[in-house]
């Protein structure tokens, strides 16, 4: 049976989905592919300044805790989790508290969210010199709420679209971290306040909305409404049984990149890293450091989402050859983490997220080929919402792994520890 168009189908796009062939007998695991699409290279843009958002959270944190007058503040790091628990609540929980609203406005709510979560630093902390630490509960909840709203939906807005757009889009999360946890922390180390970032990063929003708004007309009335979530589960045996692997390799994923912030505590010192090694003296800036280690996990998550999008992984023994890959990979470059050496965590970022990259990618491809488009929207809210599991965990054991990372203190590193 042909795929039905999802929200996003325009008219040339609904023609196009109509006319796919009927899918072959694939065991189950198979649906009818896509119609080949030409790409919307575009709509990386909207994934691109939501996950802006999100690595000011990563990257930013550390800055606003200062400003905020919180260094050594418990509070403060709890607050920080709470973007985390905004993802996690709100991955399923977009279908309770905006039930009436489409998946394409979803994604406009998700946005706007997002911004408004950004904007908080910038205007009450460093414009009015705000210190409240209410202030950084706020900041960290609407960014969880917008990105927990934004991701999933939006994977499945942009699916009627083809694996061409989607290929591009999934280049978005890590391009947008970058444009941060990069270029962010390379002006950083040259002097620019941390409130430009901020600034920069809220006035994308405005262009990605006009972007998404011209590459994915709102839908018409002919097209079908995407199940809730309760209604999906209640369907559950017809997609949780194959979408299990793809869990796993997401849990895995996330915890290892949402423990990474804790480089920030091993790698601690103002005056510089020992890049060669905890007892060299050669000290290089701290910014300019995470940079660098930002740009190798850059390459890694960003080339590895290319992989599913240039094979063939129709065959399920292929898909779980490459989720195998990509947890072995996450695996191995938490251990390289370990050994809290600064040039080898370079190496680590890069093999660490090539895990995260892949298995987010097959996932990706394998749900748009592969799962009924009305449950498309609930699977990838679920997916996500897996992930968010192992991003909390993660989170929340930082200073648990940081104290086995770190067993002692050294002249310029994990000077936390006593």
């Amino acid at each position: 049976q042909a795929r039905r168009p999802g929200a996003m189908a325009s008219d040339d796009l609904l023609e196009a989905a109509l006319a796919a062939p009927a899918a072959g007998d694939c065991d189950g695991a198979c649906a009818t592919p896509v119609a080949e699409l030409p790409p919307r290279r575009m709509l990386l843009v909207p994934f691109c300044a939501v996950f802006q958002g999100y690595a000011c959270y990563v990257s930013m944190q550390h800055f606003l805790k200062h400003d905020m007058d919180a260094d050594g503040s418990h509070v403060f790091t709890q607050a920080a989790v709470f973007m985390h628990y905004g993802k996690l609540a709100m991955r399923v929980g977009h279908d309770i508290v905006l039930p009436c609203f489409s998946s394409w406005a979803r994604v406009n709510i998700a946005m706007g969210l997002t911004l408004l979560g950004v904007l908080v630093p910038p205007v009450f902390v460093y414009g009015l010199g705000v210190k409240w630490l209410g202030l950084a509960f706020i900041h960290f909840s609407l960014l969880g709420a917008g990105v927990g709203i934004f991701e999933g939906v939006y994977l499945s807005v942009i699916s009627p679209l083809g694996p061409a757009t989607k290929s591009w889009a999934v280049m978005g999360p890590p391009l947008g971290m970058a444009t941060v946890n990069i270029l962010g922390l390379l002006c950083t180390s040259v002097g620019v306040p941390p409130v430009v970032i901020y600034i920069y990063c809220a006035c994308c929003f405005p262009i990605a909305a006009a972007v998404f708004l011209r590459q994915a007309p709102p839908p018409s009335d002919a097209v079908q409404r995407p199940a809730n979530f309760v209604a999906a589960l209640r369907s559950g045996r017809q997609w949780v049984p194959v979408m299990l692997p793809f869990f796993v390799a997401k849990l895995v994923g996330c915890f290892v990149m949402d423990n990474t912030p804790g480089w920030f505590y091993v790698f601690n010192d103002r005056k510089g890293v020992p890049f060669w090694g905890p007892n060299t003296q050669w000290l290089m800036n701290q910014d300019l450091y995470f940079a660098i280690v930002n740009v190798s996990v850059f390459f890694g998550d960003a080339l590895s989402r290319r992989v599913p999008y240039v094979l063939d992984i129709s065959a399920r023994r292929r898909q779980l050859l490459l989720l195998v890959c990509a947890v072995l990979t996450s695996c191995v470059g938490f251990y390289m983490e370990s050994l809290a050496s600064a040039v080898v965590t370079v190496l680590a970022g890069f093999v660490s997220f090539w895990g995260n990259g892949l298995g987010y990618a097959v996932a990706a491809k394998f749900i748009d080929q592969s799962i009924p488009e009305e449950y498309s929207r609930a699977v990838y809210s679920l997916w996500c919402m897996v992930g968010d599991v192992g991003g909390v965990f993660g989170a929340s054991l930082i200073d648990v792994v940081n104290a086995i990372f770190c067993p002692r203190t050294y002249e310029h590193e994990c000077l936390h520890q006593s």
